[in-house]
């Protein structure tokens, strides 16, 4: 049957209106869209920062909308993991997307070998009252050393820009020393108590602390490597891949009997020439404080140099 050009004309139009009107008066259903690459690889340790996301649907960009994000990162865990992010209506989800993020391992630099005779002296527990004495001292002398802080000690945390200006190494000993039993429970709470203490770090110095001391030394840390399939090992890497590494100590003056003078005579007769000396201390225990400068008078005397202990030293480690 052949149409007359008017009736084709309609018979277009009403085929026209019935294909695509519906289409037209359709809503499009609502779209998220992830911001940033897939997967998202962010470094181990670091606080993660969402990329973004947005919601998209028939009338364009929709500014506001409330999206849920569901999903836990361990930061200081490598691995993958996944984020879901789902837009609802009441309790109906209208659109969800996934994102994997891989929590990737720090790189760190290669160990060198220090000179023969090389002593770095090291604080632990500050910043205290005496750790401004402490750093004058240093500077009297143009000695640079490290100082493993307890991250809790608001009271002095001023201190810390100072540290790093003067160029000495800022080391993490941990946020809270109050119990081993509770800080070497598991993995879980030494991480989350090393995290808390590098986010002091970062606030107050816009850097990252890359070496850490096991508060009581490595053989103490061993209730924690025993909660670890790996040990030693697996913890010591776990360090690695936040971007640091351990270090315990092969030298500890600090007399016995908590006095100057014990302390300046176990300092200056070694067994033994120092060759590589890592030396325990605390800015915290005033008579040590007290045996610092004649300390490094003698060291000076003997021909012994002193540098501030960081991430490129070899490694010691009093645990297994």
């Amino acid at each position: 049957m052949k149409l007359s050009k008017p009736l084709s004309l309609l018979f277009a139009a009403a085929l026209l209106f019935g294909l695509f009107a519906p289409c037209a008066r359709a809503e499009s259903a609502p779209v998220i869209a992830l911001l940033g690459p897939d997967p998202c690889c962010w470094p181990c340790g670091v606080p993660f920062e969402e990329p973004g996301f947005q919601v998209w649907d028939a009338d364009g960009l929709r500014e506001g909308a409330d999206v849920r994000v569901e999903g836990e990162l361990t930061v200081w865990r490598a691995g993958d993991y996944t984020l879901r992010y789902e837009l609802c209506d009441g309790e109906r989800v209208t659109a969800s997307a996934e994102r994997t993020v891989r929590i990737v391992p720090q790189t760190l630099p290669e160990i060198i070998a220090p000179p023969k005779g090389t002593i770095c002296l090291s604080f632990d527990d500050g910043p205290c009252e005496d750790t401004a004495e402490v750093l004058d001292i240093l500077a009297k002398y143009g000695v640079k050393a490290c100082f493993f802080i307890i991250a809790n000690q608001t009271r002095y945390l001023d201190l810390l820009p100072r540290i790093v200006a003067e160029g000495h190494t800022l080391g993490i000993h941990c946020y809270d020393h109050r119990s081993y039993g509770m800080l070497y429970r598991d993995a879980e709470h030494y991480f989350a108590d090393l995290m808390q203490a590098q986010a002091i770090v970062r606030e107050y110095t816009g850097q990252s602390a890359h070496v850490v001391r096991f508060p009581g030394g490595g053989r103490t840390a061993g209730f924690l490597a025993g909660t670890l399939p790996g040990g030693y090992d697996e913890l010591y890497a776990m360090l690695a891949d936040l971007g640091m590494r351990e270090y315990d100590w092969n030298v500890q003056p600090e007399s016995a009997e908590k006095t100057v003078e014990g302390t300046i005579v176990s300092f200056t007769h070694p067994h033994e020439p120092y060759e590589y000396a890592v030396v325990l201390q605390h800015d915290t225990r005033r008579f040590s404080v007290k045996a610092l400068e004649r300390m490094i008078q003698w060291a000076l005397d003997e021909g012994y140099t002193f540098a501030a202990l960081d991430e490129t030293f070899p490694e010691i480690h009093l645990g297994a």
